[in-house]
């Protein structure tokens, strides 16, 4: 340190200025460092708990091969448009092969899905027993999501809704296929 103009007086007051401003700024820099650092570990803690709840509840990508060749894949499903016709019957143990079942319709979104991509009429997973319709899963039709027209005792997807002919006729038809949330 250097001191100017007349002895030792001057410079003690300029050493204890100094002293106290690099004291202050010293505190100032250490809170700006502890700020950033706190800050910096409440991003990365919400980062990380976003991604484990976006992880297990909304998966942001499919991976590219979580359905089989072939099939298309739509709100964690796997569909397979069939190019053959076959009876109601052959048409479900077709998709049973792959470890699928006929087309079984869950809300609006997939039937609106469905009725855009499918052609010619295809089979769905929906038959007759003692005059009520239900799913090949085994679950009762939601009426309020299909209504289905005609008086056969299986069902196809036309393009304006659900109609029912006889299951010896024969039509291509679509197969589901539920992805794991483990995939």
């Amino acid at each position: 340190m250097e001191c100017r103009g007349g002895g030792g007086r001057g410079c003690s007051a300029e050493r204890g200025t100094g002293s106290r401003e690099d004291l202050f700024s010293n505190i100032w820099l250490w809170r700006a460092v502890a700020g950033v650092l706190s800050a910096a570990v409440i991003l990365i803690s919400c980062i990380q708990f976003v991604n484990l709840s976006s992880a297990k509840d909304f998966p942001v990508c499919p991976s590219l091969e979580v359905c089989p060749s072939g099939w298309l894949y739509f709100q964690r499903k796997c569909y397979y448009l069939s190019e053959n016709e076959a009876d109601w019957n052959s048409s479900q143990s077709h998709c049973s092969l792959h470890n699928a079942s006929l087309l079984v319709i869950k809300n609006h979104q997939e039937l609106s899905f469905m009725m855009k991509i499918t052609k010619q009429d295809p089979w769905i997973g929906l038959y007759k027993r003692n005059e009520e319709f239900f799913w090949v899963n085994g679950n009762a039709l939601d009426n309020e999501l299909i209504e289905v027209k005609g008086s056969g005792n299986c069902a196809y997807l036309e393009s304006k809704g659900v109609s029912a002919s006889g299951c010896y006729l024969t039509r291509k038809w679509v197969c589901s296929l539920t992805i794991n949330s483990a995939q």
